[in-house]
């Protein structure tokens, strides 16, 4: 019970990076370790982290694009493999499945009820509530960070066999679907951000600097 408590606050910490700012905390490199340190063995958890960390090292979020769910590839897979024995090997088979797994809960919970508190605040605003628009923020960030702290802990605290059973339930074409719109993604998020940058009102200056660099 302990340690599925220190391993929802571990989580915690690393979910707070959507709203302090992106200080890379919680990459698997980071969550790794302090798993370790959680469970036990700091060793194994370095490792594991860092071999995931190479695994996740090219999932990075690109305009609209979201990769998978890193933070909660890289605890849950640290924290199975450690607690099953597997190492890297098992590691590496829970964490990207649970990380896209995550992901759709994630997407789920923003367009859901981080919307919710979205609309909350521009209420406040059109009422000039800086204190309301404030609140709201701060409420929108822990909820979310609680939440997936909570699905984290208690996904440790039933065990891989729990969450592995889990996994076998979705079907495969529905895992290589999602696989395969992660592959696109990317570019679809390098192709929202043209379209917003490439218009008539900026291009002109991307031209210039482009003669800029040339010259």
């Amino acid at each position: 019970m302990i340690q599925t408590i220190l391993i929802g606050i571990v989580a915690f910490i690393g979910f707070l990076e959507c709203g302090l700012g992106n200080s890379m905390i919680q990459r698997p490199i980071v969550m790794g370790p302090l798993v370790g340190l959680v469970l036990g063995d700091f060793q194994t958890g370095l490792v594991v982290g860092a071999t995931l960390e190479l695994a996740f090292m090219g999932n990075v979020t690109i305009g609209a694009a979201l990769p998978p769910e890193i933070t909660a590839g890289g605890i849950l897979g640290t924290a199975l493999a450690i607690s099953v024995g597997g190492g890297t090997e098992a590691a590496l088979a829970l964490a990207i499945p649970i990380a896209t797994v995550a992901l759709l809960i994630k997407n789920a919970y923003y367009l859901i009820v981080r919307v919710y508190f979205l609309h909350k605040s521009d209420e406040y605003a059109m009422k000039g509530d800086a204190e309301g628009v404030d609140r709201m923020h701060l409420i929108s960030f822990l909820s979310y960070a609680v939440v997936m702290a909570v699905i984290m802990a208690v996904c440790y605290g039933f065990g891989a066999p729990a969450v592995e059973a889990f996994l076998a339930v979705i079907p495969q074409f529905v895992k290589d679907g999602i696989s395969v719109a992660a592959g696109i993604l990317p570019a679809l998020g390098f192709a929202l951000l043209a379209s917003m940058l490439i218009n008539k009102r900026v291009a002109p200056f991307l031209c210039w600097d482009l003669s800029y660099r040339h010259i």
